[in-house]
């Protein structure tokens, strides 16, 4: 697991435009604009059956890679997901896929219009993430679906009020088009650490 300070998300990162999109110079994706999906993250992440190797060593190797790949396509994911949250809430249903299932401290919410109308319920608030964590999910385990289990914990205020501290997991799936390859949130579940004393 990673530890990070209070502005962890743009340490070390310079963004070059490119046509409609960021790139990273240090990585192989790219945060893209569309008008369909603003938010669209596309990291140019290997699937498995992709990584061909002749011996073990080189098959470890390529896992390696095609992890630490997948884990900075969750970071970018996070510092997209978190600054949306904060500013532009309207448009973070864009990063859910269609039936995708949140759930809230224990209320579950599914559909991407249940989720539009959550989240504009929810009072104004301030993210700050401590810990992040991912790693590829199996594709054994979703019918060779590419996912990533991403983690994050750290303290929000709503409506500038009293902090609390929360954890959050997200299951991303990616699904491809014809041009690149898009992670959207398949399930989400967000919790209060110190509930009890909301």
């Amino acid at each position: 697991m990673k530890k990070f300070g209070s502005n962890w998300s743009n340490s070390n990162k310079h963004y070059g435009k490119s046509g409609s999109s960021y790139e990273d110079p240090q990585s192989n994706y790219r945060y893209q604009r569309t008008q369909k999906s603003e938010e669209a993250l596309t990291p140019q992440v290997p699937r498995p059956e992709q990584i061909i190797s002749s011996s073990p060593m080189a098959m470890a190797v390529d896992f390696k890679m095609y992890v630490d790949q997948a884990c900075r396509a969750a970071e970018e994911f996070v510092n997209i997901y978190y600054e949306t949250m904060d500013k532009r809430r309207h448009a973070l249903v864009r990063l859910y896929l269609d039936k995708a299932t949140l759930i809230w401290n224990g209320n579950v919410v599914t559909g991407l219009e249940a989720l539009a109308n959550f989240f504009e319920m929810l009072p104004s608030s301030e993210f700050q993430i401590n810990m992040l964590d991912c790693q590829p999910v199996h594709e054994q385990a979703t019918q060779y679906q590419t996912t990533v289990l991403v983690v994050t914990s750290g303290v929000v205020k709503f409506d500038g009020n009293k902090q609390h501290f929360f954890n959050q997991n997200f299951l991303l799936t990616a699904q491809s088009t014809p041009n690149s390859t898009v992670w959207k949130i398949a399930s989400d579940c967000f919790r209060f650490q110190d509930w009890a004393s909301i």
